[in-house]
Formats: C-alpha cells, structure tokens, sequence
C-alpha cells in the first residue's frame, strides 16, 4: 500500500513542487488548497484529491481528514507573505495560528496520533538577528520583525506543544527564503522576472531597487523539497529543524548574479518606496543538525536557481501568464 501524504496548502508555490516530487517519489498525494497562489493544474495532475479548504474552518478540515487519514501530512497552508502582514494582521494570525491549532485538534478528534506532521514553520520566527549571532542555531530565541514571523512562532510553538502534550509526530521545518520556478511576490522571483522583461524589450533597462545591504540565505525549492523527505524519513519527532540555504548574501551581490551576462546596459536606481520600515538585517542558519540527522544538505548554487528562474519568467511572459 502507498504511503498517504496529504499537503495543507497545495495550491502555493512550495505545495506544488512537493506534491510533484512525492508522486514521483510513489507517495499517494492528496491535499487541500483556500486562495492558491500558484497554477493548480501542478498538483491536480499529480494529487489523488484535493479539497478546497478555509483551514479556519474545522469541520471541512475533519472531514478531508477523515476520508483520507493519511500517514503523513505537511502543513504548508498559510499566509506567506510578510509584507501582506503588514495590511493584514488579523488574516495573517487567523490563517497560520487558527489553522494550525485546528489541525492538530482534528489529528486529536480523529485519533491520527501516528500520523507524522512537517509543520513548515520559518527563519522569520527568529526575527531580529545581530550579525553576530549567524548562522543561528534551533536555539536561537524568536524576536520576530513582524507579524507574519510572530504567526510563524506561533504555529512553531503550537507544534511543540502538540508533541510534548499530547505525544503527536511533529516535527517543525524552519524554512528559509524558498526561491524556484513558479515563485512570486519576493525579491529573487522580483528580479529574475525584471531581468526577463529587459532581455524580451518589455521595459527599459532600469532597475528600481530597495536596500541593497540585507543578507539572505536563499534555498531552491528543489532542494527544499528533498530536505523534506529526508525529515519525513530521518527526522526526530518533536525536533525543530533549519533548513534553508547554506550561504547568506547581500541582495546587492544578488543583483549581480542576476544581471549578470545581461546585453543590456541597466541603469540601477534605489526606490525609497521599496525600503521596508522595519527589515531584518541577515537571515543565515546553521543547518548541522539536519546534516547529521539525515543527511540533507542544499546542493544547488544561487547561480543555477537565478538562471532557471529567468528562463521561466521567458516562458511565461509572453504569454501573460
């Protein structure tokens, strides 16, 4: 029999290459989408069922649940965006904190205590990080810049208290910035879809930028999603577990990667309008424990994910997709 994997979330970017990749894999996916943020015909193409689910709303979530009753599931469903948090405070912490207390209470009606649940918390739980501290260990105390990272430790320690309480299989993904093809709305998806539209003659060679000077991490989804099941796999239960890129660089170091080889002269001009009020100044984790846990560690370069992300963008432009 097929290991039953459903995925909270399918309908985001990340949720539709993990419900690829475990198809491919052998897995029998099933999952649930509310608002998708990425093309849906990804995951109707390789999932068994998908249920159109407000996580908000426990009685549709037991219901799925109880059809399926799966072995595994990974919680991806949230509000991702940071900068949405800002405009929606209160459907960012319904959505991440609500939805997860209401998982784990279904898991609980439903009796799925053998269940194994990848809850994908994220680095924006730890917030404000001086220079000095990274890369950060699982240790590292949260002091979130926002409340999107503030709903991330929510649901962070809502997983751990699920698992010391009342013994559920959690195991908590504190993933980094996820970039790849189909990516929206963050800097990397910004850039590489700018540098297709100068290289296509759609706008001038001009690039308006924010602060150059932050550092991220930045993890293809390709690796994300295998550092996945080598957590499903391989991974303790109860455990919180970093799993990002290995390397921070500066968004300016960033910019040159992506115009780098561009024929075009680009003209690069700072935009106060896209300076965040409040930005944390690194985001880089120490990933040696998820290296000696399981194994995983990101093998793919900036540079590889930059250009795959550029010939996407070429892909869909023309068309306005």
């Amino acid at each position: 029999m097929s290991t039953k994997v459903f995925i909270t979330g399918i309908g985001g970017f990340i949720g539709s290459h993990l419900s690829e990749f475990l198809a491919r894999q052998g897995f029998e996916v099933w999952g649930s989408y509310f608002r998708p943020t990425n093309d849906m015909s990804v995951p109707r193409l390789h999932g068994k069922g998908l249920f159109n689910i407000d996580l908000r709303q426990r009685d549709h979530l037991e219901e799925a649940l109880n059809i399926v009753r799966p072995h595994v599931i990974y919680h991806l469903a949230a509000q991702s965006y940071p900068m949405v948090s800002y405009k929606q405070p209160e459907y960012t912490v319904e959505s991440n904190i609500i939805g997860t207390l209401n998982l784990f209470e279904t898991m609980l009606k439903l009796g799925l205590h053998e269940t194994r649940v990848l809850l994908a918390s994220s680095t924006a739980a730890y917030g404000f990080i001086d220079p000095s501290e990274a890369p950060v260990t699982e240790d590292q105390p949260f002091r979130p810049a926002h409340v999107y990272g503030m709903s991330k430790a929510g649901q962070d320690l809502l997983g751990y208290t699920y698992f010391k309480a009342y013994g559920l299989d959690i195991i908590r993904m504190r993933i980094g910035n996820c970039v790849g093809r189909r990516r929206r709305g963050e800097v990397v998806s910004d850039f590489t879809m700018r540098r297709a539209q100068i290289d296509l003659d759609l706008i001038p060679p001009k690039f308006r930028v924010g602060n150059l000077y932050t550092k991220r991490a930045f993890l293809d989804v390709r690796d994300a999603v295998e550092g996945f099941l080598a957590l499903q796999k391989k991974g303790k239960s109860g455990e919180a577990y970093n799993i990002s890129g290995a390397e921070a660089v500066s968004m300016q170091h960033l910019l040159d990667v992506v115009l780098q080889g561009c024929e075009k002269n680009v003209h690069v001009v700072e935009d106060p309008e896209l300076v965040r009020a409040v930005d944390e100044l690194i985001y880089w984790n120490d990933l040696s424990k998820i290296k000696k846990d399981t194994g995983w560690f990101p093998c793919r370069k900036l540079e590889e994910t930059v250009a795959d992300m550029i010939d996407w963008w070429k892909g869909v432009l023309p068309c306005g997709c």
